[in-house]
């Protein structure tokens, strides 16, 4: 369900299955548990081991909390390969899971959830499809593209209802619910939630998993709770949280603790419309540390948004400034908003009215106005309050302060011309700018593209090429090969061979060469004119412009990937080395290597392959 967030409690979950590990993997986690403090495990290259372990061993330890992060990444991928590998279909699609849950960035959760997808097409398994399908609508949900995690979503019911699992779908149907209410339209997402609650209410007395049934039953009476708020269904709020508290007195204390407090939640939200502030009050604060301990922020805010208004409401608007600000401060660090938290910045903009204070009010308009724009984007749909209350009277409002500060004086509306002229001018002129800069980079990107050796074996004789570079004479038979000819020789070895792409410092080269550091400096400077440093960023680089100009699948890496795919520290000193040579930043590249007919050839060919 999306309305709440729970905290992650997978170790102790995991420790419930019947996962047969054996005593020495046991005993190892054990210890590792204890010299860690509960928190992380060994790094991962001290216990290598994990490449001798079962599927179900691994998938144990990955589960846990003992791993750090970059280990379990590490674990995961191992687990995923090997899965691949002995072919088991459950363990590949455990694995793919769990890399979209991992990943951070958009692109990459997107990635790993698109393979899943294709993988489980291949199985003619339709509950797997379905389950691949939820997942690329989580990954739009958590990244707030509603309406495509809807369209995801809804194509994960249609496949799970031939299922014949209607748990699993019943799970799928509350995202949609979820879904639908942040799209604002709440009668769908009650539609939906209704059916839900039907379901698991049929289910409460199934033994075989009654627990579990009870929490989706009282999970979706809250989700009905907060859509029927939204509706003003007073009535229908009131028994659903008499149904609700009746329903967590079945659970044990830890998630009664929990469910108690978004009960309170919506309770204390409920008697705030009632305009009974001081009861509001007790129970929005005895709901907030369990919401925060949940690690549930947005939930925690409409806490913060409905002590504000309480406060506002009781003629204290000094006591509801704080709990305001707090939803600013969230949405500035997160740019999460919804319609609800949004009000925060009506209140500001009232407040700052009140001080006469110009600049503030001015300030938390546009941030209000970013906002809508924002929401705009995700739904179409918005809800009265923010077409009603932003879009008319703010800006009415805004609108009349402008009409009397520029009443105040005509010469500053000339002044307002003026400007509006330079302006014009200004973004000519950058326009002009821009063009001959595009055409300089694309002039640029010609002359690299054309250099680009057609094989990688040609990458080298760019320096051979140069006027300093040394001629390698063959010596007359039985002589011995001179200390610059052997080192040319060695030197072209390394370059065949791309030594040049793992991290060696020329100390190590010295060694490798079996010669010393001196030596091979004064080689590098007086034969090849060039020192240590600079050879190895130009072979590099060159390297780089030919596979970024023959190999498609290499775009598909960050900064980061490629930097460390062409020998380098990190994307700084790549794309800094990349730019001092080829005169062009690497993106600037990548885009414009992009939209060559060519490459596009390439890439097509790549992907039907």
């Amino acid at each position: 369900m999306f309305y709440k967030t729970q905290k992650n409690t997978t170790f102790k979950k995991t420790l419930l299955k019947p996962y047969k590990m054996g005593v020495k993997k046991l005993l190892f986690l054990f210890v590792v548990t204890l010299s860690g403090g509960l928190s992380y495990a060994l790094p991962a290259q001290n216990h290598a081991d994990y490449k001798n372990w079962s599927l179900q061993d691994l998938l144990f330890s990955i589960n846990s909390d003992l791993l750090s992060p970059a280990d379990k990444e590490i674990y995961l991928e191992y687990y995923l390969q090997k899965a691949k590998k002995e072919q088991v279909s459950e363990a590949i699609i455990v694995g793919y899971r769990k890399k979209v849950f991992l990943e951070k960035a958009y692109d990459q959760q997107m990635l790993y959830a698109d393979s899943l997808l294709n993988y489980t097409l291949t199985l003619n398994d339709i509950k797997a499809v379905g389950t691949a399908y939820n997942v690329k609508s989580y990954v739009e949900y958590i990244n707030k593209n509603y309406k495509t995690a809807l369209e995801h979503g809804l194509k994960a019911e249609d496949y799970l209802k031939g299922a014949q699992d209607e748990y699993t779908l019943n799970k799928v149907k509350s995202s949609i619910s979820s879904i639908y209410y942040h799209l604002d339209d709440y009668e769908k997402s009650e539609k939906v939630t209704r059916e839900i609650i039907d379901y698991y209410q049929s289910k409460l007395h199934d033994t075989s998993n009654a627990y579990n049934n009870l929490r989706g039953y009282i999970t979706n009476v809250f989700a009905l709770s907060k859509t029927n708020f939204r509706q003003q269904k007073t009535d229908t709020i009131q028994l659903l949280l008499g149904e609700g508290y009746a329903a967590i007195d079945k659970l044990n204390s830890r998630d009664k603790a929990l469910e108690t407090a978004y009960f309170d939640l919506i309770n204390g939200m409920y008697n705030h419309r009632m305009k009974n502030y001081s009861a509001s009050d007790s129970l929005l604060t005895i709901s907030l540390t369990p919401i925060q301990t949940n690690g549930d922020f947005a939930n925690e805010h409409l806490v913060y948004l409905y002590l504000g208004k309480n406060a506002w409401e009781s003629s204290q608007p000094e006591k509801a400034l704080p709990y305001f600000e707090k939803i600013e401060k969230l949405y500035l660090e997160t740019t999460f908003a919804n319609t609800e938290l949004s009000e925060a910045f009506d209140y500001l903009i009232t407040y700052y009215q009140s001080k006469k204070n110009l600049e503030k009010e001015l300030y938390y308009t546009k941030l209000l106005m970013g906002l809508s724009s924002e929401l705009h984007k995700k739904n179409s749909k918005l809800s009265t309050y923010m077409h009603v209350h932003l879009d008319t009277k703010k800006l009415e409002a805004s609108q009349k302060k402008l009409e009397y500060e520029l009443s105040k004086s005509h010469s500053k509306i000339k002044g307002l011309y003026g400007l509006v002229t330079v302006l014009i001018f200004i973004v000519f002129i950058g326009l002009l700018y821009y063009q001959k800069k595009q055409q300089k980079l694309q002039q640029q990107y010609r002359q690299i593209i054309e250099r680009a050796p057609l094989t990688t074996n040609q990458l080298t004789e760019r320096l051979k090429q140069s006027p300093a570079a040394l001629p390698i004479e063959t010596p007359e038979w039985g002589q011995p090969l001179h200390t610059t000819q052997v080192l040319a020789k060695k030197l072209e070895d390394f370059e065949n061979k791309k030594g040049f792409l793992q991290k060696i410092t020329q100390d190590e080269l010295a060694r490798q060469f079996g010669t010393n550091r001196n030596t091979l400096s004064k080689f590098f400077n007086e034969e090849k004119q060039i020192n240590f440093s600079d050879y190895l960023k130009q072979l590099r680089i060159q390297h780089a412009v030919h596979e970024l100009t023959y190999n498609p699948k290499l775009h598909l890496l960050n900064l980061t990937g490629l930097a460390e795919a062409f020998g380098f520290g990190n994307s700084k000193s790549f794309s800094t080395a990349f730019k001092e040579i080829t005169k062009l930043s690497v993106t600037d590249f990548i885009k414009m290597r992009q939209q060559d007919e060519d490459f596009k050839e390439m890439d097509n060919n790549t992907t039907i392959s």
